[in-house]
């Protein structure tokens, strides 16, 4: 199994190098760094989170770019000889994650060479679980996003929910006040109608979700965008607690359950491989 793997890794890597799109990657690569770094000593923080964003960009567009190719007509005559279609979802997985680690290592040499920022060996240590797990992350994103993973509205049902979360993380307090508004109006009307029991219990609602609400709904819809708000936090302030740490592990955690997910829909999807 993993000498075919290998095989596909390298049949893939061979397709997109042989293509417009392997040059595009590295005009945007090198695009990146003119814009980033350009005459300019980053601080170490602006370099880990700046490199680390390219890399975890790239990654999801590679993806993209990957599993277009393996959705390609071209790819039937090996799909036809795996024993699992899951192994040819690792390939364009490994190769993903192995060219943006390549290009984002470029742009990494590149700026600490040329621009020099004030590395230590400690800040250094930060750098491999926090660009990885970025990578790995976006890298299985890409995969629900193609067309190659993706069932019917799966990749909606994914990407919808994660926007949800997203809104409702970030305009917290304005989700909270408007539920206990409507919370009290309810209470209101029941009152009205002589429903005693619903008018209390609504009331309750109202007043529990104005002195508890905010922190509930941002750990209900918080927590799948914690460890970037975690690895943020830590870099930028020099150091990690011991929850931060666990960030990119985190992320690694989330890759793998949607990894097993688009493993599954893959293995039970029917497969219209397109013409180019």
């Amino acid at each position: 199994m993993t000498q075919r793997i290998i095989t596909l890794v390298g049949y893939l890597l061979y397709r997109l190098f042989t293509s417009l799109t392997g040059v595009g990657y590295v005009a945007l690569t090198a695009a990146f760094y003119a814009v980033a770094f350009h005459s300019r000593t980053p601080e170490v923080d602006y370099f880990i989170l700046v490199v680390g964003l390219f890399g975890a960009l790239i990654t999801f567009l590679l993806g993209l770019s990957f599993s277009a190719k393996a959705n390609d007509a071209q790819s039937y005559p090996f799909l036809v000889r795996l024993e699992s279609r899951n192994e040819y979802l690792t390939a364009v997985l490994l190769a993903t994650l192995f060219v943006g680690v390549v290009l984002q290592l470029l742009v990494a040499i590149a700026a600490l060479l040329a621009n020099e920022p004030q590395m230590t060996l400690g800040r250094a240590a930060e750098i491999p679980p926090i660009w990885l797990a970025m990578n790995l992350l976006l890298g299985v994103l890409a995969l629900h996003a193609s067309d190659f993973v993706a069932v019917g509205w799966s990749r909606v049902g994914l990407f919808g929910a994660l926007a949800v979360m997203m809104l409702a993380s970030f305009n917290q307090s304005t989700l909270v006040l408007w539920l206990a508004e409507q919370a009290r109006q309810t209470s209101t009307q029941s009152y009205q109608q002589g429903s005693a029991a619903n008018g209390e219990f609504f009331q309750n609602a109202a007043t529990w979700l104005t002195e508890n609400g905010v922190l509930w709904v941002e750990r209900l819809f918080g927590f799948v965008f914690w460890p970037f708000r975690a690895v943020i936090d830590g870099v930028i302030g020099g150091e990690f607690n011991r929850p931060q740490a666990l960030a990119p592990a985190v992320m690694v955690l989330f890759a793998t359950i949607l990894f097993m997910l688009a493993a599954d829909l893959l293995a039970h999807k029917d497969l219209f491989l397109m013409e180019e």
